[in-house]
């Protein structure tokens, strides 16, 4: 899965559901990952976190990410997991939101590593699961734990670790810090074997393109580059084989928009979809003529028909048969 350097659509709360991954997979994601489904939630049988889980038959190999604190309940939630139709786990040691931080999960394992380590060797243990984790390069500047969780993820059977080369401090200020993440995964790979995968501010093809090249580096994850844009990862891969630049035209891209909405209103209905379609549709506009007033124009339109017809405004291009999503 991680052998020929993978561009990986990353978790992302509220964002990366099943129409965006099925629309990220069709532009030539490798891999994507659900959005982050608590691990007690599912345990304990929470409609919600059920709903999250549920996996989509064009996103295979599907790769599910947990959240929690409890080394037993991750197991359990792993299992149930697996038993829905997953075939990765990825257990999240790297969000630094408080809601996530307070329970003891997400980045807070990065605090402490026993706890951290008593979740990967629980995982591991007969019958294995097959699990990753996602990790920061910390907590905070004095606390840079990554080499050791590189070590203890290739010790207790990871199949790789994923790490955003930020500090939980940090949040999404300042820059990822990838000549670190490159460092440390080599160094570490003295003692530990174990594919690395690195996200953080890759938002053009420039940028991950010299990312994959770095050293240690086994594969990437796009993030909020691909919002708006998910056709980033076929930018990527045309940049990678014919060494030329890529972008789709404006009639690839209204139909690419159509699709989405449509994939949203058939997952959510017509009024829960039109809410997430309006916050997908102001990243979509960004820069192109006429965007200011086409997304203050978004919140006064409330049928997806009129959405339509302010789309086709926007890209003022006649309406064809655009590609199929629905069957990728």
């Amino acid at each position: 899965m991680f052998s020929q350097k993978p561009i990986i659509l990353a978790p992302m709360a509220g964002l990366s559901d099943r129409p965006f991954r099925r629309i990220c997979r069709f532009w030539g994601a490798d891999l994507a990952v659900s959005e982050m489904i608590s691990a007690k939630g599912l345990a304990y049988g929470d409609r919600k976190s059920q709903i999250l889980l549920a996996p989509d038959r064009s996103d295979q190999p599907y790769w599910a990410q947990l959240f929690g604190a409890e080394p037993e309940i991750i197991r359990d939630a792993a299992l149930i997991a697996l038993a829905a139709g997953a075939q990765l786990i990825d257990i999240n040691m790297g969000c630094p939101v408080r809601k996530v931080v307070k329970t003891g999960a997400g980045a807070a394992l990065l605090r402490e590593p026993a706890r951290a380590e008593a979740i990967m060797r629980a995982l591991n243990r007969a019958p294995a699961i097959p699990y990753t984790i996602k990790v920061r390069n910390g907590w905070d500047e004095e606390t840079r734990v990554l080499n050791l969780f590189i070590e203890m993820a290739a010790e207790h059977g990871a199949k790789a670790l994923i790490c955003h080369p930020r500090t939980a401090r940090m949040m999404f200020s300042g820059q990822a810090d990838w000549q670190f993440l490159s460092q440390t995964a080599l160094n570490a790979k003295v003692n530990a074997a174990l594919p690395i995968i690195g996200s953080g501010d890759l938002n053009d093809p420039q940028s991950a393109i010299k990312a994959l090249n770095l050293p240690g580096i086994s594969g990437i994850m796009l993030g909020r580059g691909t919002l708006g844009r998910p056709w980033l990862f076929r930018q990527i891969k045309e940049r990678l084989k014919y060494h030329h630049e890529w972008a789709p035209d404006s009639a690839l891209k209204r139909d690419t928009i159509f699709s989405h909405g449509e994939l949203l209103k058939g997952e959510y209905g017509e009024k829960t979809g039109l809410l997430f379609y309006r916050k997908h549709l102001a990243w979509y506009s960004k820069g192109l003529p006429g965007a200011a007033a086409f997304r203050q124009r978004l919140f006064t339109l409330n049928t997806f028909a009129e959405l339509a017809s302010a789309i086709d405004e926007l890209f003022a291009v006649p309406t064809e048969e655009g590609p199929d999503f629905k069957q990728k």
